[in-house]
């Protein structure tokens, strides 16, 4: 049975829902990860992960899938949905990941994980095209750019 559960998080309400149409993911050395992610009106938000964080890096890991190869996403999406109150149901949503499959495949790795720093967390990034992931032990800046 899957035990992963996610978890709506809302830190932003300017990306109109289910209209995230374009994404650009950039990582540096120098400046750390930045996901933009725009909506159909043109309004955008980045999001920056750029602290050092406990692991001596900007993030601990990061990846990217199509939308359809992470369907298997779309139950625990609508379940994280029904669950959710005080949120803007016309503006886009993101979501944590408890119980993640992606940090339970890091802590394999054989360095330090979330048994050494438990309150890594498991960002989602959904829209239209895709889903990006990012394990963090930060919550990341958010910069609105509206049109």
């Amino acid at each position: 049975m899957d035990q992963r559960k996610l978890h709506v998080w809302q830190p932003v309400k300017n990306l109109v829902k289910g209209n995230i149409t374009e994404a650009n993911f950039n990582f540096s050395d120098e400046k750390g990860l930045c996901i933009r992610l725009i909506d159909i009106k043109g309004n955008s938000v980045d999001i920056i992960y750029d602290k050092i964080s406990s692991i001596q890096d900007y993030v601990w890991s990061f990846r990217y899938a199509g939308e359809i190869s992470r369907s298997d996403l779309t139950p625990a999406v609508l379940e994280a949905y029904k669950r959710a109150s005080n949120i803007d149901k016309t503006a886009a949503c993101f979501y944590k990941m408890t119980n993640s499959d992606f940090i339970e495949w890091f802590d394999q790795l054989g360095w330090l994980g979330s048994n050494e720093i438990p309150n890594v967390e498991h960002h989602l990034y959904i829209y239209n095209d895709g889903v990006f992931e990012v394990i963090s032990d930060y919550e990341p800046k958010f910069v609105i750019n509206k049109k």
